[in-house]
């Protein structure tokens, strides 16, 4: 991106291969109502002391898990790193991963008399029967090779769009993936001169506008489930989108039409130090639901965050690599108790190149060398904590500071964190003397009796499930 928010840095579009990405500007959202969770006494402008209580809970059938992914790219014509499937799938592996996403995209197809032709993107092909993981794939982007196919919004491009979709589907179907459409729209259609910033849902004449993404996402969608029937298709991969105008205008204007969900992309990374947090990036995706909840007469939406990172490059946007780490098992936990956030993927697995400062190479969470940073391994213990649990819950009792439960059949897990290293406070388990817990992926801090101070890393207690606890929270 070239727009700069007020006094914000200026966060940088993520553009490779054709496929456009985006960072995050915007300040923090206000945390809206939507939680999905019980609450207990929240009250952020008065007292710096509350006590929680976390009584055992009922057994109940366990709700659909979290689908945790992180983004590859063995779908572009550029390796970007990406040079060994068994890398890749050993550290899918490394981070507990269920899912990744990766491009298919229109380019990767040529259209003779007889049909559409798969010409390239064989990486990707060889890599689908591989795994059993849960693939997403992102189809779409400009085709400049087709007439009108910059976007495709004539009905002569769609036709062939709509014949590339079936191709698709007709190629992929073993695998049983989620089809995405298109990758940023409101960003910008991948190709040409690059326009202004679009505000809002933008005017028809404007390529990016909502109306036209609606028309091609609801064609995109007949043409998927109409190859199969049970396809799962998500629509939106909504990038930076201020007060999520451009995001309500297209389900506004139908998009979510046949469609199983909607998928946007969250980053934060150049705002202020202290707003590049999980806690504001969820807050903001809960604002979305409360918002399309109003739009839809309180219809929940199910959302897929199908992007969402933290840099680690040496530059005025990048955080530091335990940063980053415990915001992914912060964004994690809160995700899994939002029960309408049906799937998360990082971006991205790995770095796509070797600079220390630049910062499209540094969203992975291994290096480009194939090195874990601190984030693999929070995102394995948090996801670790999430799929196996039968039951989660979260409170926030002082701003800014949480208390998450996951159960898991006779054992659960207590997890206490704060949103950032400028958030202060201290907890105590009242009725649990005995209490010994762990600072997450630190095998060199010492074991944490009942007290302790609350920090970015969150700290973890195995107990037993049919304890009930109460734990006080101070600042």
């Amino acid at each position: 991106m070239t727009g700069k928010p007020g006094h914000e840095p200026a966060a940088s579009r993520r553009a490779r291969a054709g496929v456009s990405f985006s960072s995050v500007l915007r300040r923090a959202l206000p945390w809206c109502l939507l939680c999905g969770i019980t609450m207990s006494g929240v009250d952020r402008s008065a007292a710096a002391e509350k006590t929680v209580t976390l009584p055992p809970v009922a057994r109940t059938n366990a709700a659909t898990p979290l689908l945790i992914g992180s983004n590859i790219h063995f779908g572009l014509v550029r390796t970007l790193g990406y040079d060994s499937a068994s890398t890749a799938l050993h550290e899918l592996a490394q981070i507990g991963a269920a899912s990744y996403r990766d491009y298919l995209p229109w380019q990767s197809f040529s259209f003779p008399p007889q049909g559409p032709v798969l010409v390239k993107s064989q990486r990707l092909m060889n890599f689908l029967p591989q795994t059993k993981l849960k693939p997403v794939l992102n189809v779409g982007a400009a085709n400049s090779s087709v007439p009108g196919g910059v976007p495709p919004i004539s009905d002569d491009a769609l036709g062939i769009f709509d014949a590339y979709l079936k191709k698709v589907v007709e190629l992929t179907r073993p695998y049983d993936p989620i089809y995405e459409i298109w990758n940023e729209w409101n960003i910008d259609i991948g190709t040409g001169t690059r326009l202004p910033r679009l505000v809002g849902e933008g005017p028809t004449g404007d390529p990016r506008s909502a109306v036209n993404y609606v028309r091609v996402a609801n064609s995109g969608v007949r043409a998927i489930k109409g190859a199969n029937a049970h396809a799962h298709v998500i629509v939106g991969a909504v990038g930076d989108d201020i007060d999520w105008k451009w995001t309500r205008a297209i389900v506004r204007d139908g998009v979510l039409n046949g469609a199983d969900g909607l998928s946007v992309h969250l980053y934060n990374h150049c705002l202020k130090p202290q707003n590049r947090t999980a806690t504001e990036l969820i807050g903001r995706v809960k604002r979305l639901q409360q918002e399309l909840m109003q739009d839809r007469g309180g219809v929940v939406t199910p959302i897929y965050v199908t992007e969402f990172s933290w840099p680690t490059s040496a530059e005025p946007c990048g955080v530091m690599p335990l940063v980053a780490g415990n915001n992914f098992a912060q964004f994690i936990m809160q995700s899994a108790a939002l029960p309408w956030i049906k799937g998360i993927w990082v971006h991205e697995l790995k770095n796509i190149g070797p600079s220390p400062t630049e910062r499209e190479n540094n969203f992975g969470l291994f290096t480009f060398k194939d090195e874990p940073k601190p984030a693999a391994c929070f995102v394995r213990e948090a996801a670790d904590l999430v799929r196996s649990a039968d039951h989660v819950d979260i409170q926030e009792p002082l701003p800014d500071i949480f208390v998450f439960r996951a159960r898991r059949g006779a054992r659960q897990s207590i997890v206490l964190w704060s949103s950032g290293s400028t958030v202060r406070g201290r907890y105590a388990l009242l009725n649990l003397p005995d209490a010994s817990g762990r600072r997450m992926c630190d095998e060199t801090a010492p074991t944490s009796g009942p007290q302790g101070d609350v920090e970015p890393n969150p700290v973890i207690y195995d107990i037993d499930a049919s304890a009930p606890v109460t734990i006080r929270v101070l600042n």
